[in-house]
């Protein structure tokens, strides 16, 4: 065996102990895999993440996953290695409904103690609000941008259509875990969460607003509204929008439906950096029982209770604004 293969091999194991944990609720010693400070530091965030999972029924009940390495760099008895894990597990919470996971980012580094490889360092998107700062890029409004509703020649509404909601779970069900062609994917430019729920809206019928800058749509990467991709732009446009595109309100989690968007603060500074889509909510008021899917990372069918959150809002999608000359095409 070649000394990549071999640091696959530790590899798989690190990560098959860690679901092992998470699936018999059990604290597992992570000895044979790890060494150094910084692994010590992990297997204690481990443990009190495996609490928080015994507490709020998110053990597995079964689990599969798969690793798939991008690169196994290996010099002088010490190594790096980039891969991405995927999985379909069942938590406790959601019994028998699959939930998935696709396309996390890890970065590990390895160094070689006798015959042995132990990883010494472990890197990945915490979606848990323990990371550092900066891992959840924030774009704010600046105090010049308006809503397009306030620009003089905004075009006249003839009516609001609905939410097809149907078709937008269709999408989100489709897409949540790979990368619709169409759109760029902004998961290296601070996220896709914001992209991938204004894809999902405009597949349930929302019309893009053209409005130059401040309005909702996007056509390339370099010719797009920040509110189609930023969480704060979003929530700005959507709960403002009186003319063309998605109109929304903020609700209470009773009034949530399928179809409809949960943003997330992870820093408690009333800056929100995670958009997700409701694609169940067999309880209404029970936000334990609230299904989602999402970008960045990559989630289908996820119990949205998985993310600890200092903030959280629900957006209510009311309908689908569409100007004159849209509706005569």
């Amino acid at each position: 065996m070649g000394e990549a293969e071999d640091i696959r091999d530790r590899i798989r194991g690190y990560f098959e102990r860690r679901y092992y944990g998470l699936g018999c609720g059990r604290m597992v010693s992570f000895g044979e895999y790890c060494i150094g400070t910084e692994m010590e530091a992990e297997e204690k965030k481990y443990s009190s993440e495996l609490e928080r999972a015994k507490a709020m029924g998110l053990c597995y009940r079964d689990y599969r996953f798969s690793l798939d390495f991008i690169r196994v760099i290996v010099k002088c008895g010490r190594a790096w290695v980039k891969l991405k894990e995927r999985h379909r597990v069942v938590f406790e919470l959601t019994r028998d409904t699959v939930s998935a996971m696709g396309g996390m980012l890890h970065t590990l580094r390895l160094r070689k103690t006798g015959n042995r490889w132990y990883i010494t360092s472990h890197r990945y998107r915490d979606e848990m609000g323990e990371g550092p700062p900066g891992r959840w890029p924030v774009l704010r409004p600046s105090l010049d941008w308006c809503h397009p509703m306030l620009h003089k020649d905004h075009p006249p509404v003839l009516r609001v259509d609905q939410y097809n909601r149907s078709a937008a779970l269709e999408y989100a069900h489709r897409w949540a875990l790979g990368r619709n062609p169409k759109y760029y994917d902004f998961e290296n430019l601070g996220g896709d969460c914001t992209n991938f729920c204004s894809q999902v809206l405009h597949a349930g019928g929302c019309p893009m607003n053209n409005t130059k800058g401040t309005g909702w749509y996007y056509y390339s990467l370099n010719n797009r509204s920040p509110s189609w991709t930023g969480v704060e732009f979003f929530y700005r446009f959507v709960i403002g929008n009186r003319g063309t595109g998605p109109r929304g309100q903020e609700v209470s989690p009773s009034d949530i439906d399928l179809g409809d968007v949960i943003q997330l603060d992870f820093s408690h500074d009333d800056a929100f950096n995670h958009c997700l889509i409701v694609v169940a909510n067999p309880e209404p008021g029970n936000i334990n029982r609230i299904l989602i899917a999402c970008h960045t990372v990559d989630r289908d069918n996820y119990p949205l209770v998985f993310y600890n959150w200092r903030g959280i809002r629900y957006i209510h999608i009311t309908g689908c604004g569409r100007q004159l000359r849209q509706i005569q095409r």
